[in-house]
């Protein structure tokens, strides 16, 4: 897997050494059969009731619940987890100690490199293994396995789509030197002032803290914006239900008018279940949250961004331009509104066509 210009893994093939098997090509998720799309899978919103659980998460906490009952019966979890210097990998935790990596929204693709091997390797020596990751990811994963087995457990969590890794390390870079320290921690989706309106939270070194707003934050509003997401994004496959994976979980956006009496703005999850395993996982927990059944177009919307590909930003090409030069995230971020001279020439040719129209 090497990166492109834009900074996105994509797979190399060493031709010289090619044997035409045409194996990559039989576990490569984009030749799947996909699923019609349903509206009729069974949908709940649910929260954990422990408050610390809660506070950790990005949303309820249901992923929490369900990783710590797999790691009491002896399993283990594969997820997205921050490396050493923030690049965001996929890696392994046996232990309720270790599980806390593996918590919280991480909006950067996430490198999956060895662990649908090593699954696989568990999985025939009869571990339990709970696999997370987004909807193409956990589709990967099956076609990788060509098999079901009875102790693999998978979970996909709602995808607006993946920015650039590039581009968020860039903002890092950024960060670092207005900060004068390298990072100690980030928080995606820190919720001290709301779960609606949560904040990009980072940490340094020297004892400084960053935190801002989701919508003042250079590179979430780039994410958000869908100006720096992987091409594959804007025309995904893998938003259809039912999803490759047994239960897929996200923020319950909505809910405070859906059913009020579960938002308390702390944060609730969109439970979708899509298998009798992903059933059975949600039943394991039952006795440790909130849950209540509603219909899924009432708790995500088939206008949700989890639930069709988003449209591409027309000025995409400009911004990756700007990274190209090695532009700040601020300058990026410039992309999005434009040149100041040009929306000037703009207004000014717009008044004139006004003032033509008029005197015609």
């Amino acid at each position: 897997m090497k990166p492109d210009a834009e900074g996105f893994l994509y797979p190399t093939v060493q031709l010289s050494a090619c044997v035409h098997c045409n194996a990559c090509n039989q576990v490569c998720p984009m030749e799947l059969k996909m699923p019609q799309s349903a509206s009729n899978v069974p949908a709940f919103a649910a929260y954990a009731t422990d408050s610390d659980i809660r506070q950790s998460s990005s949303s309820g906490g249901i992923f929490s619940l369900i990783a710590q009952r797999i790691l009491e019966q002896g399993g283990v979890i594969f997820g997205a987890a921050f490396d050493a210097d923030f690049s965001v990998r996929h890696q392994m935790v046996a232990s309720t100690e270790s599980l806390n990596a593996l918590r919280g929204s991480k909006y950067v693709q996430s490198r999956t490199e060895d662990t649908f091997r090593n699954a696989e390797i568990l999985l025939k020596s009869g571990k339990m293994v709970l696999f997370t990751g987004v909807a193409c990811q956990i589709a990967g994963l099956k076609a990788f396995l060509h098999r079901d087995y009875p102790n693999l457990y998978t979970m996909d969590v709602l995808c607006h789509g993946v920015p650039s890794p590039a581009i968020w390390k860039a903002y890092l870079s950024d960060q670092c030197r207005i900060h004068g320290s390298s990072v100690k921690s980030v928080s995606f989706r820190e919720k001290s002032t709301g779960w609606k309106q949560f904040s990009m939270k980072i940490s340094f070194k020297n004892g400084k803290t960053y935190c801002q707003s989701h919508d003042e934050d250079a590179f979430m509003r780039l994410f958000l914006e869908n100006i720096c997401l992987r091409p594959a994004c804007h025309s995904c496959r893998f938003k259809a239900f039912p999803r490759a994976s047994d239960l897929t979980l996200g923020d319950a956006w909505g809910i405070d008018d859906v059913l009020p009496e579960m938002d308390d703005d702390f944060g609730t999850s969109v439970v979708l279940i899509n298998s009798e395993k992903g059933q059975w996982m949600l039943d394991q927990v039952e006795a440790c949250m909130v849950c209540k059944p509603e219909s899924m177009d009432r708790l995500l919307p088939e206008t949700a961004d989890s639930r069709r590909p988003v449209s591409p930003h027309p000025r995409r090409s400009l911004l990756f331009r700007a990274a190209k030069r090695g532009a700040t995230v601020k300058k990026m971020l410039s992309v999005l509104k434009g040149n100041p001279a040009r929306r000037l020439l703009g207004a000014g040719m717009r008044l004139i066509q006004q003032h033509t129209n008029r005197t015609l």
